[in-house]
């Protein structure tokens, strides 16, 4: 949909950790400048680059969007990190494949223009509710991509129990499952045998990674269902790789679609099949 309402005269920037980006940094702030626009530093990017920064509160508290800066990992933790404030968020690839970025840092300029007339569009994408209950307690997270249930030892096999609206459906013994999004069906879900589902379909994927039974297959569930995961093994829980925890310190995990989306900013024309026929060479000859 387009969005013409927004008023870029603060954008938020978020780097890639670990990776020195001055000069990029330097670039998008002259790039923002020529519009009259100011570039504020998330703290840890700043950091890298010998400046000073906001926290994420502050900053998404400030600014009319964000810019993430990275690859795939650092939009994600842009996502993650700035989801309760709903600001829109531009992802400029600055690594190697950069599946959710929606451009290079070479087309920064030319789209900087487009953003200023209002040509460009805000893209929705599903955010998983994730709940970690141990009795009454109860601990919160939210996932972009997938949650992902792995055995713990590599000689250990994970024996994990799903349900859908409190209804057990299936057993899953094997290596783990994963649950992704829409968004997140290209990832680790794709690797493991999941299906590729458009990123705007309302369906949560549930995939046996490695299932020690040939029956096991992905299933696409309807996005109104609260899935609830079990399991007494040594499992981990990871968030979008981000944050790990253990199962046996919990009994139980729920995911549920939240109810507010991740707005991207993407090129008007972009289509949902641009990343696909890109990023994975589709109908190249």
């Amino acid at each position: 949909m387009l969005e013409k309402s927004i008023n870029f005269k603060t954008i938020g920037l978020v780097l890639r950790k670990d990776t020195y980006l001055k000069k990029e940094y330097e670039k998008i702030k002259d790039i923002f400048a020529a519009f009259k626009a100011e570039v504020i530093l998330e703290k840890n990017s700043a950091k890298s680059v010998g400046l000073g920064g906001l926290c994420m509160q502050e900053l998404c508290a400030r600014s009319n969007a964000l810019i993430s800066l990275g690859g795939d990992g650092t939009l994600l933790w842009t996502a993650r990190e700035s989801f309760r404030f709903q600001i829109p968020i531009l992802g400029i690839c600055a690594g190697r494949l950069g599946y959710l970025t929606a451009l290079k840092m070479d087309e920064m300029e030319q789209f900087a223009a487009k953003l200023y007339k209002g040509e460009y569009k805000i893209n929705k994408r599903a955010m998983f509710d994730v709940t970690l209950k141990k009795g009454e307690e109860e601990t919160k997270s939210v996932a972009f991509n997938e949650i992902v249930f792995s055995r713990a030892k590599i000689a250990s096999m994970s024996t994990i129990e799903a349900y859908a609206n409190g209804e057990h459906f299936n057993s899953y013994f094997g290596d783990g499952v994963l649950l992704s999004t829409p968004n997140g069906s290209t990832a680790y879900n794709l690797s493991c045998g999941g299906p590729i589902v458009l990123p705007q379909t309302q369906a949560m994927i549930l995939t046996p990674i490695c299932p020690h039974s040939l029956t096991q297959r992905s299933i696409v569930l309807f996005n109104e269902y609260e899935i609830t995961l079990k399991s007494q093994d040594n499992t981990v829980v990871i968030i979008d790789g981000q944050d790990i925890y253990n199962m046996r310190e919990f009994d139980c995990v729920s995911v549920k679609y939240a109810k507010e989306g991740v707005k991207l900013i993407s090129k008007i024309e972009q289509s949902d099949f641009n990343p696909l026929k890109e990023k994975l060479s589709w109908g190249h000859k």
